[in-house]
């Protein structure tokens, strides 16, 4: 009887030697790693940010172009007018954008015919006004800065999940680690008692090994992770260091939601859909369909043909007014269902952001309120520890046992730490919510 309880434990003991030396060599090459250094390297090798800054830059640089005056260069090499083969020409055209109702084109025209080559200067200044137009409003879409604060926001949340799954993962695996040893212990204490029953404890360290060995697993799997999003060899492990700083900080809706509000592109979209709602039915009613246009220009050396030798310089200036014929009331009904479903769609927009922000504060406090709890389970199994080592003292209880309440502690100081960490992820996804960029502020919850 007993040979065939050491042949079954040795079985155990050369599966989990088999996985522990499948470990060994990746396990001690673990490097420390804090949230600063990781994202570091995450800014510097992740391809889609570095890709999307690129466009951010490129954007600003349009933008600045749009307000510079453009330059079209144009030849033509050979022409047929009337019937007689022209010479080479070329031009250079240079338009500016004076105002919104106002541009400003200039051309030098350069020729090459049988009296040699002839420059021809011309120009002009054009205006166009909408007397009822209404004026250009943003619509609410993001800036460059928002975007670019949001492609953080969004890798720095990523990196910090990974780390904090990391670090619970060594953690759990330690603790598991410690656990398979005491099993161990007790299979060979309940060796030295005749007749015991140790079927359930070989059950348990069955069950345990192979437990083990899946975590391993998935630790290789989150490593490898890791190593993508920081750009390192695959080799590479690491062992994330994760201070969590003191996290009570006030929840206050009213502050919370504005900053929400002021920073939702999407809300903003909806109001600017409302306002210019408003705005189309206030001027049909005041005009009642009618669109009033002036128009004018000075032209330099740009008079037709038959008008030749005459002055270089023309000019005109007109006034139109036009009216669809299309009924008025329909029009206005068009408008008003227009203004009322901007209203629900603003609405709608409110509420749900409202619903998400509460939903991310309750989320915020029930993690408040766990660890809250982890530190009194804490706290008592550290009372139980040391009773457990008076006990020992006494001559009252086993070594085993106290192995049992040393593993009790282990586990209560994990699960602490771990529902610290996932109290500070649940502050950083809510000032994301919010708006902050937490390029700034991550640090004030992790370092």
């Amino acid at each position: 009887m007993k040979t065939k309880h050491f042949k079954g434990l040795g079985g155990i003991l050369i599966l989990a030697m088999f996985f522990g030396f499948f470990q060994v060599g990746w396990a001690a090459e673990l490097t420390a790693i804090t949230l600063e250094e990781a994202l570091d390297l995450a800014f510097q090798q992740n391809t889609s940010h570095a890709l999307f800054l690129r466009e951010h830059e490129l954007s600003e640089k349009r933008d600045t172009l749009e307000k510079h005056p453009k330059i079209t260069a144009g030849a033509n090499p050979v022409g047929i007018t009337d019937g007689q083969l022209q010479g080479p020409t070329g031009s250079l055209t240079v338009t500016m954008p004076i105002g919104e109702s106002l541009d400003l084109k200039g051309t030098v025209t350069i020729g090459l015919d049988q009296e040699g080559v002839s420059v021809k200067p011309s120009g002009s200044l054009n205006l166009g006004y909408e007397f009822f137009a209404l004026a250009e409003k943003s619509g609410g879409e993001p800036t460059a800065e928002e975007n670019r604060q949001r492609q953080a926001n969004s890798l720095i949340l990523e990196m910090v999940g990974l780390l904090v799954q990391v670090r619970q993962q060594l953690d759990l695996k330690k603790y598991e680690e410690g656990r398979l040893r005491y099993l161990e212990a007790s299979l060979e204490a309940a060796h030295l008692t005749p007749d015991y029953d140790d079927l359930e404890l070989r059950r348990q360290l069955r069950e345990q090994t192979a437990k083990l060995a899946l975590m391993r697993e998935e630790l290789a799997q989150l490593q490898l992770s890791l190593g993508t999003m920081l750009g390192t060899p695959a080799t590479t492990g690491y062992d994330p260091i994760l201070e969590i700083e003191d996290l009570r900080v006030d929840l206050v809706e009213e502050e919370l939601r504005e900053e929400l509000f002021t920073s939702s592109s999407e809300f903003r979209q909806a109001q600017a859909n409302l306002s210019r709602a408003c705005d189309e039915l206030e001027l049909e009613r005041k005009t009642r369909g009618w669109d009033v246009q002036a128009s004018g220009g000075i032209r330099l050396n740009q008079s037709s043909p038959e008008l030749t030798g005459a002055d270089p310089w023309s000019w005109n200036v007109g006034l139109a007014a036009t009216k669809t014929l299309y009924p008025w009331n329909i029009i206005l009904e068009e408008l008003e269902l227009k203004v009322a479903q901007a209203e629900h769609a603003l609405e709608m927009q409110e509420s749900a952001l409202h619903g998400e922000l509460r939903g991310a504060i309750q989320k915020v406090k029930a993690f408040s309120e766990q660890v809250q709890l982890m530190a009194e389970h804490l706290e008592e199994a550290q009372d139980d520890l040391g009773f457990r080592h008076r006990q020992y003292e006494a001559g009252m209880v086993t070594n085993l046992q106290v192995q049992e309440a040393e593993l009790a502690l282990q586990k209560a100081t994990i699960d602490y730490a771990h529902g610290t960490m996932q109290y500070a992820q649940g502050i950083l996804s809510l000032w994301s919510l919010c708006g902050r960029d937490l390029q700034v502020v991550a640090y004030e919850v992790i370092k």
